[in-house]
């Protein structure tokens, strides 16, 4: 028992990190436009970057954590994530700084991916269950907490101090692994520990992209995921700037998303007994579709306050948290005996989409919210028209 509380531990900072480090920094990019004299769109590709390293690695360090095991590739993704953080903080151009956030993505990636590679290895069946359900606990109190401490950075020391906050968290948790982190393949029996043929790797990822309901429903996933990146994207640059918001003030908004996210998953929990996937795909996407218009709408007749932007973008996150789980459990359904490379693939195409959204957002005139309304709205659309496609399958997990 005392084993495995210290293993759901680790993988909850494990997890929570890249998103901290994400969520912690929103509220510095007006300020970073200003101290590099460039842009908002420029410092919106510090997000971008991150977002484009975070989804290529992935691929890699699933196999290598195969060969090489668990705790040694995690051990290697979070220096290299240190270490972009650290040159982030002691960035002298806005060039060196782009490149250090890509560098910080390619280290993060190996967390997004071992978390729950760990996570098979030392638990299975329900017992796997509750200890994700631990990670979601955490991920929720990271989306309120992160933007808070990160505003508060923000107004009294800089934005230099919030990567050098993420530089610390890095570090506590590179100690905390490297003391405390067994090399957790070894738990899995099922698993041939031995074997790294790159071509066999070839054949699976191939298998696994030749499903369509695989592609449709990652496809979803990325879709209401980008949505998410758009909010976390736009949203300070609009609130702070337009708005008036402090960075701490904007840092206080994550509670609204934080607790929209918590509605969509107790619906989730509530629905998933009595509607199949499909339908939970087409109210998540709906929702989605709803939450732009109700943003376009606002604009439109002139109710521009804080709130036009929140509500919306809250009944958005709803939408976005009932369709991830679901969309998860759609696209692995065939390939659970391929768990590791179809979880390295949705998190690649996941990452990568998002980052080609986010390249696009860079070019939206963010000085009213109609931009962000209509990224919404096209996204659902978007989602309404692939989910036609998906044969109506099992119910969600």
């Amino acid at each position: 028992m005392h084993h495995h509380l210290k293993i759901i531990l680790i993988i909850c900072l494990i997890s929570s990190l890249s998103r901290f480090v994400l969520d912690s920094y929103l509220p510095s990019l007006p300020a970073i436009s200003q101290y590099f004299l460039i842009p908002d769109s420029s410092t919106q590709l510090t997000l971008t970057m991150y977002l484009l390293g975070f989804s290529l690695s992935q691929l890699i360090y699933g196999p290598l954590s195969d060969k090489y095991g668990r705790r040694n590739v995690i051990i290697s993704g979070i220096t290299i994530f240190l270490f972009g953080n650290i040159i982030c903080s002691i960035a002298t151009n806005h060039n060196i700084l782009f490149l250090a956030r890509l560098i910080a993505g390619i280290g993060a990636g190996a967390c997004g991916v071992l978390n729950r590679a760990i996570a098979s290895d030392c638990f299975k069946g329900p017992e796997l269950s509750r200890a994700w359900s631990y990670t979601t606990t955490t991920l929720v109190i990271t989306l309120i907490f992160a933007p808070i401490l990160g505003g508060y950075m923000q107004d009294v020391f800089g934005w230099r101090s919030n990567f050098m906050l993420a530089s610390f968290c890095v570090l506590i948790v590179f100690f905390i692994v490297l003391k405390f982190l067994p090399e957790t393949r070894y738990y899995n029996i099922e698993s041939d520990i031995t074997s790294f043929k790159f071509q066999q790797i070839i054949r699976n990822y191939y298998a696994i992209l030749s499903s369509p309901t695989f592609i449709l429903c990652t496809l979803c996933y990325t879709l209401a995921f980008s949505g998410l990146i758009a909010y976390f994207q736009i949203s300070p640059l609009l609130l702070i700037n337009i708005f008036s918001l402090t960075p701490s003030q904007y840092g206080w908004c994550s509670l609204i998303i934080a607790g929209s996210y918590l509605i969509g998953g107790l619906l989730v929990n509530i629905l998933s007994h009595h509607v199949n996937m499909r339908y939970l795909l087409i109210l998540g996407a709906i929702l989605l579709v709803c939450g732009g218009t109700l943003m376009l709408l606002a604009y439109f007749f002139q109710y521009r306050n804080l709130l036009a932007v929140l509500l919306p973008s809250a009944v958005y996150v709803i939408g976005a948290r009932i369709i991830i789980p679901n969309a998860i459990s759609g696209a692995m359904k065939d390939f659970r005996h391929l768990g590791g490379s179809s979880s390295a693939l949705i998190g690649c195409i996941q990452m990568l989409g998002s980052a080609i959204v986010s390249f696009i957002i860079t070019n939206l005139n963010y000085a009213n919210p109609s931009s962000l309304a209509l990224t919404f709205i096209t996204l659902g659309m978007i989602m309404l028209l692939t989910i036609y496609f998906i044969n109506p399958i099992e119910k969600a997990l």
